[in-house]
C-alpha cells in the first residue's frame, strides 16, 4: 500500500501531509466528524490545536475529553483543564452550573468512543493506511504478535508492533505503558508508523482495551484469538463479560469519520 494514497489536503491549502505529520489547528466541526454531539454547532469554527484526556497535558487551545478511567472520573479534572487553557470540553455529563456559558461544552453519549473518533480525525485516520492485525486471548498474545511480526518483516513489510513489551514504531521503540494504548495515544503511534513508511501494524488487543473502546474505529484486516481462561475477573466481574470483551475484536470495533469498514473482517 502506498503511503502517498492517504496524504491529506489541509483546508484551503494545497500542501500535502502524511497522517500525524504535525497538524495545524483543526476546526472543531471537522474534529467531531462521526461523533454524536450536542452543543457543537455553535462552535464549529473554533480551532483546536491539540487533544488531551489527561488535564496535566492540557495547553492553550486543547480539546479536553473527560473520560471515565478505571479509578477516577475525568470530569473531576475539568476545572484544572480549563485553568490550563482548554478551549473546549467533551463530556458525557451536562454542563455544570459552575462552568461559564462561554466555554464550549460538547455533550456526547459515550466519551470514550468520542475520544477515539476525535483522535482518528485529528491524526488523519492512520489506521486506514495500515493493515492492522489484532491478537487477543488470555495467554500467548505477546508470543503470537511477535511471530506475526517476524513473518511480515520476513516478507519485506515495514511493521509497527504495539504490545506488552514495547511499542515499536517500525525503527524506534517506546516504553509500553499499557498492553494496548489509550485511543488517543494509539492513533498517535499509528501515525508515527505511517510516517516511518509502515505498511502493517500488529497490536495486542487486551480485554481491558476492548471493553474501554481504545480500539474503537480501527479496521482490523486480521483478528487472532489464542485462548480464554478464567482470568481478569476482578475487572470483568463474570466470565461471560470477559468473553464478550474478547469477542468485540471479531464483531467489529466500530467506525469513525471517513472509515467505512473496508478492511474489517
Amino acid at each position: 500500500m502506498k503511503v502517498a494514497s492517504v496524504v491529506e489536503h489541509s483546508e484551503g491549502a494545497a500542501q500535502k501531509k502524511l497522517p500525524g505529520a504535525g497538524r495545524d489547528p483543526i476546526r472543531l466541526v471537522k474534529l467531531l466528524r462521526g461523533v454524536e454531539a450536542d452543543g457543537a454547532a455553535a462552535h464549529g469554527d473554533l480551532e483546536i490545536a491539540e487533544i488531551a484526556y489527561d488535564s496535566r497535558k492540557v495547553k492553550p487551545g486543547t480539546l479536553f475529553v473527560a473520560i471515565h478511567g478505571e479509578k477516577t472520573d475525568g470530569n473531576k479534572f475539568v476545572p484544572d483543564a480549563l485553568a490550563r487553557g482548554a478551549a473546549a470540553i467533551v463530556s458525557e455529563q451536562a454542563r455544570p452550573e459552575a462552568i461559564p456559558a462561554e466555554i464550549p461544552w460538547i455533550k456526547v453519549p459515550d466519551a470514550r468512543k468520542a475520544l477515539a473518533c476525535v483522535a482518528a480525525n485529528y491524526f488523519g485516520h492512520p489506521a486506514e493506511v495500515l493493515k492492522l492485525v489484532g491478537v487477543t486471548g488470555t495467554n500467548g498474545k505477546t508470543t503470537t504478535s511477535y511471530l506475526v511480526d517476524s513473518i511480515l518483516r520476513a516478507a519485506g513489510c515495514e511493521v509497527g508492533l504495539l504490545g506488552t513489551i514495547a511499542y515499536r514504531l517500525v525503527r524506534v521503540s517506546r516504553p509500553a505503558i499499557h498492553t494496548t494504548p489509550e485511543s488517543l495515544d494509539l492513533q498517535n503511534f499509528l501515525a508515527e508508523v505511517v510516517r516511518a513508511g509502515g505498511t502493517h501494524a500488529v497490536l495486542e488487543a487486551s480485554s481491558h482495551a476492548l471493553a474501554l473502546d481504545r480500539l474503537w474505529g480501527c479496521p482490523f484486516a486480521v483478528a487472532i484469538f489464542t485462548n480464554l481462561t478464567r482470568d481478569h475477573l476482578d475487572y470483568h466481574k463474570t466470565f461471560d463479560d470477559y468473553f464478550a470483551a474478547k469477542r468485540r475484536l471479531f464483531e467489529g470495533t466500530g467506525g469513525c469519520g471517513a472509515w467505512r469498514g473496508r478492511h474489517q473482517s
